[in-house]
């Protein structure tokens, strides 16, 4: 214990001394610390661990020194917090990089995130929330030799928890905008684009038709305009058997179109579809969860910020989906009938997914299914309208409705089964002067299924530029009538934060983009600090 505080001391140190000797160059980086205090409670169920004060830490530093950049972070779990993996435990220097870059060429060494076109072939990312960082660790080399053509490649292991994993990860992804290119003018914008990437794992069992690698291609198409933009991307990946699909040797597909409609009328549309079939891939075809995912297949559906809507959040479903969202915005101006004095904005948004329509085979392929046909069983529905209006320099609110359909049985597990769901949500802002505000947030859910109705409330002060505090209570009120109450307040000092909180988590689904793990019940008091330099 006392080396691990040792060496977060030494390179704190090291750094303020690089700072105050004026070195060449510059030096930035962060600390950012979560620690949690766990305590039993009778009304959740929930325990707490053996040892109840968890803490997740990381510490960043990063140096430039014009063409070249190298960085290091610290990250430290003693022990990890309640939800995230288990493997995620003690003290380590888990990144280390160099690198050298111009306006034409891009080189890194050590470890680097990475995303090959949307992500649905290769990306690497970190979300702290989530216990995800599937940084890479090798060399990856981005090269511009004109603005028009954009070339990567990667090559390395990929982090797995607190070490690198066993597959190994080859790939390169080329794009060109094809009217700069040939130099014509134009306001429109045509991008082409194709990735592939190849990861290998050892395999040493009995199957001598195992595929110990496997291959993801991924080709793409993009069309700009001030007033329109089309967005397709398609994957075709080899077979790929794992722990999660039941070893069978099936090819996976993806098909991705995204529309966005855009006017001077104050009207604009985003319009999403998405059919994948057998696309979940990984550098450890052991693994499950979060872990060692290559890929990136958020959930399209709209994302939520009020707690009662995420209570049945759709997580994507990489085995097979089919569906979409459409988006609608109308911006009503200023000084007309619905647009009052400082102008209204409507926003109407609708998701659906289906699973695919499945033919089980007795050959290792395990499946087939028609590719445009809708599956019989629906995953995901959503309606949601939305008004917001400022009323004065005072008022401003936000009033939602919504309606949901959530296969929870389907997305969660065994034991549940379709929940039908409305909720209606009034969120009010209070400004009260430029230092002072108040927002009141009002929501309720209606359903018979499940936990049957929820109502939530929260009250969120603000006195700048500084100081914030919040309490919250959500409660099922018809069967478990348990209140998830929360409390806390933080402070902002330039680039320091400190937050502290006390309250009760309840089980379930945490999303972040589109993103999901699940987490425990938990009572207790949490506590944070960031520092950026």
């Amino acid at each position: 214990m006392r080396r691990k505080i040792f060496i977060i001391i030494t390179i704190a140190g090291i750094s303020n001394v690089l700072q105050a000797q004026e070195i060449p160059g510059k030096l930035s980086g962060g600390l950012e610390s979560n620690s949690q205090y766990y305590i039993d409670d009778k009304a959740t169920q929930a325990k707490a661990p053996r040892d109840k004060v968890a803490t997740n830490s990381y510490f960043t530093l990063n140096y430039t020194l014009k063409n070249f950049y190298a960085g290091v972070q610290l990250e430290s779990y003693l022990s990890a917090m309640m939800g995230y993996p288990e493997g995620l435990k003690g003290t380590k220097l888990t990144h280390r990089f160099a690198g050298y870059r111009t306006d034409k060429i891009d080189i890194t060494a050590g470890s680097f995130y990475e995303q090959y076109g949307n992500g649905f072939v290769f990306r690497s990312y970190e979300e702290r929330q989530l216990g995800i960082d599937n940084i890479m660790d090798g060399v990856n080399v981005r090269f511009t030799p004109l603005k028009s053509i954009r070339f990567k490649a990667s090559y390395g292991l990929q982090r797995v928890l607190m070490d690198n994993g066993e597959g190994i990860v080859r790939g390169a992804d080329l794009e060109l905008d094809l009217l700069d290119l040939l130099k014509v003018k134009h306001n429109w914008g045509v991008t082409i684009g194709g990735s592939v990437i190849n990861r290998y794992q050892k395999y040493t069992g009995p199957d001598d038709d195992f595929p110990p690698g496997v291959n993801a291609y991924s080709g793409r198409f993009r069309l700009t305009h001030p007033h329109y933009n089309l967005d397709m991307e398609y994957v075709s990946k080899s077979a790929d058997p794992t722990d999660i699909n039941k070893n069978i040797f099936k090819k996976g597909s993806l098909l991705y179109i995204n529309q966005t409609i855009t006017t001077n009328k104050g009207l604009s549309a985003d319009i999403v579809f998405r059919r994948m079939e057998s696309m979940e891939f990984r550098t450890d075809r052991t693994q499950k969860d979060n872990l060692a995912v290559l890929n990136y297949l958020p959930a399209l559906t709209k994302l939520y910020t009020y707690s009662l809507p995420n209570l049945y959040p759709y997580a994507a479903q990489s085995m097979g989906e089919i569906g979409g969202k459409v988006d609608i915005f109308y911006h009503f101006k200023r000084g007309s009938a619905l647009g009052g004095h400082y102008g209204t904005k409507l926003s109407l948004t609708a998701s659906l997914y289906r699973n695919l329509d499945t033919v089980r085979l007795k050959s290792k392929e395990g499946f087939s299914a028609e590719f445009w046909k809708l599956g019989p069983t629906e995953l995901y529905n959503d309606v949601n309208v939305s008004i917001e209006r400022r009323w004065s320099p005072l008022v401003e609110t936000i009033v939602s409705y919504m309606n949901l359909r959530y296969n929870q049985g389907y997305i969660q597990g065994p034991g549940f089964g379709m929940v039908n769901a409305n909720i209606a949500i009034a969120d009010v802002l209070l400004n009260f002067d430029r230092k002072n505000s108040l927002r009141v947030e009002m929501q309720h859910l209606w359903t018979v299924a499940d936990e049957k109705n929820w109502a939530a409330a929260l009250l969120e002060y603000s006195y700048a530029p500084g100081w914030s505090f919040f309490a919250g209570d959500m409660i099922n009120y018809q069967s478990k009538k348990i209140h998830y109450f929360s409390a806390g307040g933080a402070f902002n000092y330039k680039e320091a934060r400190v937050s502290l909180s006390y309250g009760r988590q309840r089980a379930g689904l945490l999303c972040v983009g589109g993103i999901c793990r699940m987490v425990p019940a938990y009572s207790g008091a949490n506590l944070s600090f960031t520092y950026n330099f």
